[in-house]
């Protein structure tokens, strides 16, 4: 039973209609094989991190502002004597008029202006597991939010971080929550959904998916679709739509399939954020399924066999993707045909991929950020960093752009991408 605390909005017609074709359309997928995404599975022990080759030549497409980055590669874990992957992304650094904040597993949360100079930092103990969060659509948050290592949503001032509100979920949250139009949808480990007031924490309502006994340890942050419909990914392989005014289910529909004979090989988590780009929906499921719907219609407009846990990007023509076993791949936005493809950094543990205006920009855990040409597929630079690199977020003020690039452990820098 769901309770509300908000008005309730209305879907198109359009919007509707599509939705209903396409849980028709879905449910007409058949089970996709995962051959690479097996043969990852079984010789990851034994596949090293592809060794960087030297450029001929390079161009300067990154220019380091400031780092704020807290413990190096090697302190890290990582090494080049094991196959690494990619690991779900806990902590995103994000962005306002007025700088940065970010968050690290150790409790700590800190605002920074624009040039990277401190302006706040507040400490939690118990440590924390997700954040951050802030409202997007505004030029300047007012409220920040994380959860900490006992299952509690925490709200910030963004001005000073001074504590708000608490909330205690049922479970640890592991991924940044959604906030638009002061409230606040937020996913817990054990499938648990909640829709809470931004102000006050309130809940509006609650709902839940169904979790499998066993699932990768990790959750997708909550999307907005044409600001009526929340799509959470789940650990049971599905994409849920939900009613974010009063949280009643609209749809869910399989992506990630079962395949496989151990349990390991069975887990089909959706880790990755879906992305919405001209009307076209994308998502990525760990067991080996990617997927490309047209909103407009609800009509499957394509699929591939590729597993990740790393959200997408696209451009006005292309769509990037990075795998688990660290393929770089541009498809065609509309049909799925492979542009081209790279294995240059096969095993090396890959960020998710972000579009410029010229070039894809993907990290790995070894410390490096490479960046490809668009048109060929060939690394035109490279960027050494001292930690390990796990999320990539662009940031776009006015005409300039610049890079984010996340550590696991909640450090970042800040790059100047030059056009």
């Amino acid at each position: 039973m769901t309770h509300s605390l908000y008005s309730k909005k209305h879907a198109t017609n359009n919007n509707l209609s599509a939705i209903k074709t396409l849980s028709v359309a879905m449910l007409a997928i058949l089970a996709l094989s995962t051959t690479a995404c097996q043969s990852f599975k079984k010789s990851e022990n034994t596949n090293l991190p592809k060794e960087l080759v030297a450029l001929s030549q390079t161009q300067n497409s990154l220019n380091l502002l400031f780092s704020q980055d807290k413990q190096s590669v090697k302190k890290f874990g990582f090494n080049k004597k094991q196959a690494l992957s990619q690991s779900v992304t806990s902590f995103q650094t994000v962005s306002d008029s007025k700088g940065y904040i970010t968050a690290s597993p150790d409790g700590l949360v800190t605002a920074f202006d624009m040039d990277g100079h401190k302006l706040w930092q507040v400490e939690f103990k118990q440590g924390l597991y997700s954040g951050v969060a802030i409202d997007n659509h505004l030029k300047t948050a007012d409220v920040v939010i994380v959860a900490d290592r006992h299952a509690n949503l925490i709200a910030l001032d963004r001005s000073n971080g001074k504590t708000l509100w608490q909330h205690q979920m049922t479970s640890n949250v592991l991924a940044p929550v959604l906030i638009r139009d002061n409230r606040i949808v937020v996913l817990a480990n054990n499938g648990n959904i909640q829709g809470l007031s931004l102000q006050t924490g309130e809940v509006g309502w609650e709902n839940g998916i169904k979790n499998p006994d066993l699932s990768v340890r990790g959750n997708a942050m909550p999307m907005l679709l044409y600001s009526e419909i929340v799509l959470i990914g789940g650990a049971d392989g599905k994409i849920h739509a939900f009613n974010p005014d009063n949280g009643l289910d609209l749809w869910s529909q399989p992506v990630g399939m079962r395949m496989g004979v151990s349990e390991t090989e069975r887990l089909m988590d959706m880790d990755a954020t879906p992305i919405f780009v001209d009307n076209m929906l994308y998502l990525i499921a760990y067991s080996g399924q990617l997927l490309a719907i047209d909103m407009t219609s609800g009509e499957i407009a394509f699929t591939k066999q590729l597993a990740g846990l790393k959200s997408l990007a696209a451009d006005s023509n292309q769509l990037y993707v990075t795998t688990l076993d660290g393929q770089v791949l541009a498809l065609d936005k509309l049909t799925g045909n492979e542009n081209w493809q790279s294995e240059s950094l096969k095993f090396r543990g890959l960020s998710n991929p972000v579009a410029t205006p010229n070039s894809v920009i993907v990290g790995d855990k070894l410390g490096y950020l490479h960046v490809f040409d668009k048109t060929t597929g060939k690394i035109i630079d490279r960027k050494q960093t001292k930690v390990d690199i796990n999320h990539l977020t662009l940031q776009n003020i006015d005409q300039d752009s610049r890079l984010i690039v996340q550590s696991m452990n909640g450090g970042f820098s800040v790059w100047q991408v030059v056009r």
